[in-house]
């Protein structure tokens, strides 16, 4: 009963009147288990769900008079009861149970199938006085805000907090600067700061279309899918890998321009400001060739030069010099300040751990978060340790 949380418990076995119904012990023997420990113990689960108990025992009534103290319908025998009686008696009780209807018919149509039974032997209805609708009491558990390894998707913005300066600094550079690059160390929450801080915050100015991508080991694919998603907004999941493919292969082939194309969802958009975000851009010198990484960043340097839209990329520390050996890239970042993460603060990270708590007005356990600072400290990576922490079911209590 503690493993399903039912509502009909169903005892098929031996009775034996005032002494008891007949379980096996421990040991595989058999014992008597007495009206007052069963209604004791059906005290407790009637407040867990329990409606309706089945005793299809022999002389099994004495136990259901004590349990419908506290249980709203339970069943007993007053005599002994036949295989058959008790097998058909069974069938259609719970026939009628899986059709939907109340205990009470389905007693009475499971009584009407007791074919050859004396009045005596039917099973006698037991109900509680006062019938208290009841349904299984689960423990309301509040989502669980912390993310993990994982990083925070826009969906995440309402429990993403410790980052309140960097990413008002991010909206202030997204606005003057068409080249918006986002460098740190692994593990220092680049990607959340763009999707649950960046992102949620121009939504709520109304006049920006924004797209996201990952460059992956086929970039100019990758991006032609997030324009095809701006272009065609409607179009399904065939339509647009085809729609895709072909947009890649005329960028790639100089057919069309990735400003071109931008210019075309500005005009079906009323002219929003066009912002494109790719994630995780080391890929590009993980996955791709160098003539590959060349040409992709030509194209997307010529349209940010003529003012096309606004590219925020987020880059692994490790890989800076990668960006930095292309004089082309080199000098656009020259230009356009990059914006530079590093490891969160203790005050930081209090906020990371307290406010999405109290959000969901859950109550951290005594010095539990104190715990977690000081052993997360100030070393690189420690927002993704964080919050693995904070991911345990086991750090809070309503």
């Amino acid at each position: 009963m503690l493993d399903y949380q039912p509502q009909i418990v169903h005892f098929c076995g031996h009775g034996a009147g005032q002494d008891g119904i007949v379980l096996n012990d421990e040991m595989g023997q058999p014992a008597l288990i007495s009206a007052d420990a069963l209604g004791s113990m059906f005290k407790l689960f009637a407040t867990k769900g329990v409606d309706c108990v089945l005793l299809n025992a022999c002389y099994s009534l004495v136990q259901a008079e004590a349990i419908s103290q506290h249980v709203n319908y339970v069943i007993g025998m007053t005599q002994t009861v036949g295989d058959k009686a008790a097998v058909a008696f069974a069938v259609a009780f719970y026939d009628a149970i899986a059709a939907g209807q109340e205990v009470e018919f389905a007693y009475e149509l499971g009584c009407t199938q007791m074919i050859g039974s004396v009045k005596q032997q039917t099973p006698v209805l037991r109900k509680k006085q006062l019938i208290i609708p009841t349904a299984p009491q689960t423990e309301v558990i509040p989502p669980n805000p912390y993310q993990g390894l994982s990083a925070f998707g826009e969906e995440d913005a309402a429990f993403f907090f410790g980052r309140d300066t960097f990413v008002n600094g991010l909206v202030q550079a997204t606005h003057s600067q068409p080249l918006v690059a986002v460098i740190g160390p692994s593990g220092s929450g680049k990607s959340s700061v763009v999707f649950a801080g960046l992102i949620p915050q121009l939504r709520t100015e109304g006049n920006w279309l924004i797209e996201s991508f990952g460059p992956g080991n086929q970039p100019f694919y990758q991006l032609a899918s997030a324009l095809v998603r701006q272009l065609v907004p409607e179009v399904g999941e065939t339509q647009l890998l085809r729609s895709a493919t072909g947009l890649a292969t005329n960028i790639q082939q100089g057919k069309v321009t990735l400003q071109q194309v931008v210019s075309r969802i500005r005009e079906l958009n009323s002219d929003k400001r066009f912002l494109l975000f790719a994630d995780q851009f080391e890929e590009l010198y993980t996955l791709c060739q160098k003539e590959e990484q060349e040409r992709f960043t030509d194209m997307l340097l010529q349209a940010i030069h003529q003012k096309s839209l606004t590219l925020v990329f987020t880059l692994r520390a490790d890989f800076y010099g990668y960006v930095l050996s292309y004089r082309p890239f080199r000098d656009a970042l020259q230009e356009y300040t990059p914006q530079l993460v590093s490891s969160m603060s203790r005050e930081e990270l209090q906020a990371a751990i307290a406010l999405p708590a109290q959000k969901l007005e859950v109550q951290l356990e005594a010095q539990l978060q104190e715990r977690i600072l000081d052993d997360v400290g100030l070393e690189p990576g420690n927002l993704p340790l964080l919050e693995f922490a904070c991911l345990s079911d086991t750090l809070c209590q309503t």
